[in-house]
């Protein structure tokens, strides 16, 4: 059977449109329907009205769909869910453990059969527990990503931070960069607690400690943290997301400087206009394909039973794609010259 992305393709638009024509939903012109039905028979599969109520029903908990991370997070796992049967319900926003708990309740009440929750409260250090105790002890299985809490019966799917740290800078260090600043958002986190440890691990006894920046994920906080990191040496900067990573861009510019002829910058996630900023930013893929299969294979029992581990930890190793955003340190360009 054809998968989704191979009818994506056949029709020319985005997974996640596939996923609604043949799941029947609403949001999609005529045109674009007829598109995708007619490239799914091209391929082999069989187009069947879809009844209501058909398949079991997930729940998913991004933070936003403002950061494009988030966006391919939710395109990924509704696309993965699809291909088992299952229809996804989304929910966002939960600023609050309160609110968070309101969405993951109508989640049960609508009859979810598992909850995958992306960068929620539980990657919070001091974040309550309670509210996905509910969840749990209820007897669904709760799939959290990019945090773990040590006293959870629950699977926790994260991105290799410590390899992706090693990975970032191995490859400033043999471009010449001696002072790497880090730029991360909420040090009470457990993505920026494991970068740090990572990146005070792997700089420890080389040239002394390097510059941390906590500001915030955002362009803002990028802005703020590579103006911070500048004053304090940094040829290179490592930001915690790729939009903090554009936010340095125009904090570095804001000085007179360039990227990457005066500072390097490396962003992390890999979101879709990465490879279109000026210059193409260097960053750390998320490898959101692979942990968005994993965790719906996990919520779902992997199609062999309904059973699933109390609890289990993986985690998954990202990809460093180097473009234009790092170059040799100013230094070391200089001596390459001479």
């Amino acid at each position: 059977m054809a998968r989704l992305i191979d009818i994506a393709r056949e029709a020319g638009v985005s997974e996640a449109t596939v996923s609604r024509v043949l799941n029947g939903r609403s949001g999609v012109n005529e045109v674009t329907r007829t598109t995708v039905l007619d490239a799914a028979r091209r391929l082999g599969r069989v187009v069947e009205p879809v009844a209501v109520g058909h398949g079991p029903v997930v729940g998913v908990l991004v933070p936003d769909l403002d950061n494009q991370v988030f966006s391919a997070w939710v395109e990924r796992l509704e696309a993965e869910l699809f291909e088992t049967g299952a229809s996804t319900l989304v929910g966002v926003r939960a600023r609050t453990v309160e609110r968070e708990r309101e969405i993951l309740q109508r989640f049960l009440h609508a009859g979810a059969v598992a909850i995958i929750v992306v960068s929620g409260h539980h990657a919070q250090q001091q974040s309550p527990l309670d509210h996905y105790r509910e969840v749990t002890s209820a007897g669904i299985p709760l799939v959290l990503v990019n945090g773990v809490q040590r006293g959870l019966d629950a699977a926790f799917l994260s991105t290799d931070d410590e390899h992706a740290v090693r990975l970032v800078l191995t490859h400033l260090h043999e471009l010449g960069h001696r002072t790497v600043g880090l730029a991360v958002g909420d040090e009470h986190t457990w993505p920026v607690r494991e970068k740090l440890r990572a990146f005070e691990a792997a700089t420890a006894g080389g040239d002394g400690p390097q510059p941390v920046a906590f500001t915030d994920f955002s362009y803002a906080g990028g802005y703020e943290a590579a103006r911070e990191l500048l004053d304090r040496g940094a040829t290179a900067i490592v930001c915690g997301s790729d939009v903090m990573a554009a936010g340095a861009y125009e904090g570095i510019r804001s000085r007179g400087l360039e990227v990457p002829r005066d500072v390097s910058v490396v962003g992390y996630d890999d979101v879709f206009w990465a490879s279109l900023s000026h210059p193409p930013l260097t960053t750390v893929r998320q490898p959101v394909a692979s942990i968005a299969r994993a965790a719906v294979r996990t919520a779902l029992g992997g199609g062999e039973d309904s059973r699933r581990p109390a609890r289990t930890e993986v985690v998954v190793r990202p990809q460093l794609v180097v473009r234009g955003s790092t170059a040799a340190a100013p230094s070391a360009a200089a001596s390459m010259e001479r």
